[in-house]
């Protein structure tokens, strides 16, 4: 059993079963008051089967704190990836221009949507559904050079990045279950706003680098009831946007907040930016809690899924089209050298291509390898994967080798 210093915020606590539980994950909550146990009341990592077996001999339930646990590694079955999603109209030299104008509109129309709400004054959210629809269209024409551009993360825009990506991240997942294009706009715009409600919880609190105490954390589950009350207000308002910003913390289950919804109360819209706003989350850096790797934010999400607090199909479905390496994923190879995840390789999903940008010795190169064709390196030995890195490793930017990564997809 590790303690780990209260050095981070929860960004998200949820109630589990203490027969659920899995090493790996972070017990910030007992059912029961910490005195009446052994266990550190400042929270603990559970490490091994002694640990989990000491808390079902006293507990029935806990909190986990998403945000301190580590990798929970949940097999979660292998989903269907629709083929229109990969049949691109348009190639992604083509689209690398549109996607990144397109991205760019809606970061600008996130930070003058801020700046209105902070004056007191009404968003129109048909502003936002258009610049939504570029995002929509570009993603149907080719939806590599948006997923490009979710690794390209800037530095002092995590709040304007975080509503981008999430709903960059939420129209792809609404195209695999199959909407049409006004239905992902729509799908889009929820997950641009959904966390508009945050503007209105005090920054001493969103900034908080120790852990929140429970009247903070009742204070940051406001964040639903403002955003829901800034969207009703706005000017071309649709229901939609109101209910995701009211709803993205239910859980299937019933444990989520505001209202306890269980699954079928729970709108599909609701369902999707749930599961993307949480790897959004999970894989971004803030001053309270560092960045996962993909991998890692994969297996926790399986891990909500199996316990039912966010939707398993639709995460099976993210995670299926995601995969082990999305394009623009940093990994350091067997050798040392480190690369770019260029494209995967459908048969060999552990093989993909690469752009190598730093050898063995850290120094800077470029270079193709396509692991599923030539899997020995120099030297005959076997090129595997032996970790995932998360973005900016080694001050690696990926809008660097923007050209070298387009001329690789044609």
């Amino acid at each position: 059993m590790k303690t780990i210093p209260l050095d981070v915020v929860y960004y998200e606590k949820i109630k589990l079963r203490a027969g659920d539980l899995r090493k790996g994950m972070f017990v910030c909550e007992l059912d029961r008051p910490w005195a009446e146990t052994s266990f550190p009341d400042e929270g603990f990592e559970i490490e091994t089967d002694e640990d989990l077996e000491a808390i079902r001999k006293c507990c029935e339930f806990v909190y986990i704190d998403l945000g301190r646990t580590q990798a929970v590694r949940v097999k979660i079955e292998k989903g269907p990836t629709p083929s229109f999603i990969r049949e691109n109209s348009t190639s992604l030299e083509d689209e690398m221009s549109t996607a990144e104008v397109a991205k760019n509109q809606t970061s600008n129309l996130v930070q003058n949507f801020l700046d209105e709400v902070r004056r007191g004054q009404n968003v129109d959210v048909q502003l936002a559904k258009t610049a939504v629809s570029q995002c929509v269209a570009s993603i149907l024409r080719n939806p590599d050079a948006l997923m490009l551009m979710t690794r390209m993360r800037q530095k002092n825009s995590h709040t304007i990045q975080q509503a981008v990506n999430t709903c960059i991240y939420a129209i792809i997942l609404g195209r695999l279950q199959g909407l049409e294009a006004k239905q992902l706009e729509e799908l889009g715009t929820c997950g641009l706003l959904h966390d508009i409600g945050n503007i209105e919880i005090p920054n001493y609190i969103l900034d908080k680098t120790t852990s929140l105490t429970e009247e903070e954390f009742a204070i940051v589950k406001q964040h639903t009831t403002y955003g829901r009350d800034i969207l009703m207000s706005a000017r071309n308002i649709f229901a939609g946007a109101a209910e995701v910003a009211y709803g993205h913390h239910e859980s299937p289950d019933g444990s989520g907040y505001p209202r306890g919804l269980v699954d079928n109360q729970i709108s599909l819209n609701c369902k999707i930016v749930s599961v993307v706003d949480k790897y959004e989350a999970i894989t971004r850096h803030t001053v309270y809690r560092s960045a996962q790797n993909h991998l890692d934010a994969v297996h926790i999400l399986n891990s909500l899924a199996n316990n039912n607090k966010i939707d398993k199909a639709l995460t099976c479905s993210f995670a299926s089209y995601m995969g082990f390496y999305p394009p623009g994923t940093l990994v350091e190879l067997s050798t040392g050298e480190v690369g770019i995840v260029l494209k995967p390789n459908p048969k060999q999903r552990l093989r993909p291509q690469l752009l190598i940008v730093r050898d063995s010795e850290r120094n800077p190169v470029e270079r193709f390898v396509d692991l599923g064709i030539k899997p020995f390196d120099a030297k005959g030995n076997p090129y595997k994967i032996k970790m995932v890195h998360l973005p900016g490793y080694l001050g690696i930017d990926l809008a660097q080798y923007q050209t070298a990564l387009i001329q690789a997809y044609d």
